[in-house]
C-alpha cells in the first residue's frame, strides 16, 4: 500500500474511533438498568426513583446515598441521549442549577431531578451523570442509567 493511502486509512480509522468513543464511552462503565441501584466502591450509592415523559421533556428522579464514612461534596453534570445510535437530546436542566455543589452528610440521602428535551414518549433513554469531588478525595467513573420514558 502506498504511503498516502496508508495515511488516509489511518486517518479514517482514527476518526471513526473518536466518533465511536463519543457515543460509546459514556455508555460503557458502568451502565445500570433503570430498575437497579448502583453503589460505587467507596459506598456512594445512586438509585433512579422514576423516569417520566411529560409534554416535551423527559424527567429523571434520582437519589444519592452517602455511605462513604464522611460528609461529601459533589459537583454533578449530566447528558441525556435517546435512540440508536444514541443522540444527545439537548441541554438538560437539573434541580441543582444555580448551586455550585451538593453536600451530603455521611449516612444521609439526597434526591434531585433532571430533565431533558424529549421528542416523544416511549423512547429508550440513557442518562449519564458525572460526579466529581472538588476536594479530589473521591473519584467516580461516569454512571449511565438506561430506561424507557412513558
Amino acid at each position: 500500500m502506498s504511503a498516502p493511502r496508508k495515511v488516509l486509512v489511518i486517518t479514517v480509522a482514527l476518526t471513526l474511533s473518536l466518533i465511536g468513543l463519543k457515543f460509546l464511552v459514556p455508555l460503557v462503565a458502568p451502565v445500570v438498568p433503570a430498575d437497579r441501584p448502583h453503589e460505587f466502591a467507596n459506598g456512594l450509592g445512586i438509585r433512579l426513583l422514576s423516569i417520566g415523559h411529560e409534554g416535551n421533556r423527559v424527567t429523571w428522579y434520582n437519589e444519592i446515598h452517602n455511605g462513604t464514612g464522611s460528609d461529601i461534596t459533589l459537583n454533578l453534570t449530566s447528558t441525556c441521549r435517546h435512540g440508536r445510535p444514541p443522540q444527545e437530546s439537548g441541554p438538560s436542566g437539573t434541580s441543582l442549577e444555580g448551586a455550585e455543589s451538593l453536600t451530603i452528610p455521611w449516612g444521609q440521602t439526597h434526591g434531585w431531578s433532571e430533565s431533558c428535551p424529549s421528542p416523544e414518549s416511549g423512547r429508550w433513554w440513557t442518562y449519564t451523570m458525572r460526579l466529581s469531588d472538588p476536594t479530589g478525595e473521591h473519584r467516580f467513573p461516569p454512571l449511565t442509567l438506561a430506561g424507557r420514558a412513558h
